[in-house]
């Protein structure tokens, strides 16, 4: 969970598309007015850019945060019942890196109902574990077990969602109020775990199959992952989200929700 936080950090800080200035500027004409609120919300996107920006690189003191790229976990356990191969995995020392990478390929803030569309990309995670403990099976007829240290490779990682935004309680910090529409997808994602064993050593056989049936398995169930993630992420977002001073942006922009 705290991956995907930092993932949708990034999509909050997406750079909003440059507004070319009229020719002739009137401010009496509804293209300067535009103009003058396209800049507007520029303002506010790349204020999240560089906060953002600033905490996935250094990190922050004032909520206890520690650079995110790369970031540090101590544990994850993941479970995959995916029929053809089953998959209970501990993993430990957990270390990651490519984050800081993203890509915005869409940004769009809705000053009128108070929505932000966006959609990025992270080109390359790289992941690495000092130690895993697996247990699982084939076709729950083979046994398979190992121990040992694990590297994974996820390439192409796409995140899209709507966010529902509204001001905290005292009106200077934007909140998420809810997430729709979320959806991702990872096209290709590689494993190289050593020490698997199951009547012989199967290390190239396991990770050909998880490279496989893996990615089948996230992008077949990601409606149900993406669904989870939307429901949990507001309250891991908030508290960071509500020490930032947003909230005056919006509040001086034409066209916003009146309170």
């Amino acid at each position: 969970m705290k991956l995907i936080l930092v993932l949708m950090l990034c999509a909050l800080a997406a750079a909003a598309p440059n507004a070319e200035k009229p020719n002739h500027v009137d401010a009496n004409t509804a293209e300067s007015r535009n103009w003058v609120l396209d800049q507007a919300v520029n303002q506010l996107i790349r204020q999240l850019i560089s906060y953002v920006r600033r905490i996935i690189n250094n990190g922050s003191s004032l909520f206890d945060i520690p650079p995110l790229d790369p970031l540090e976990l101590e544990h994850i356990h993941l479970e995959v019942p995916a029929g053809l191969i089953n998959l209970d995995l501990d993993l430990k020392n957990i270390l990651a890196t490519g984050i800081g990478g993203f890509v915005v390929h869409r940004s769009r803030l809705n000053v009128g109902d108070l929505t932000f569309d966006l959609d990025i990309s992270v080109p390359s995670i790289d992941v690495s574990a000092e130690h895993y403990d697996l247990i699982g099976d084939f076709l729950t007829a083979i046994p398979l077990y190992g121990k040992g240290s694990a590297v994974f490779k996820a390439e192409g990682f796409r995140l899209q969602a709507k966010l529902y935004l509204e001001p905290c309680e005292n009106n200077t910090s934007v909140l998420i109020k809810k997430i729709e529409n979320a959806a991702f997808e990872i096209p290709s994602f590689k494993s190289q775990l050593t020490g698997a064993i199951g009547g012989g050593d199967i290390d190239g056989i396991v990770n050909a199959v998880i490279d496989e049936v893996l990615v089948d398995y996230v992008n077949r169930f990601q409606g149900a992952i993406s669904t989870a993630v939307a429901k949990h992420l507001p309250a891991l977002a908030n508290p960071v989200l509500g020490q930032l001073d947003t909230w005056k942006y919006i509040a001086l922009l034409p066209g916003r929700p009146r309170e």
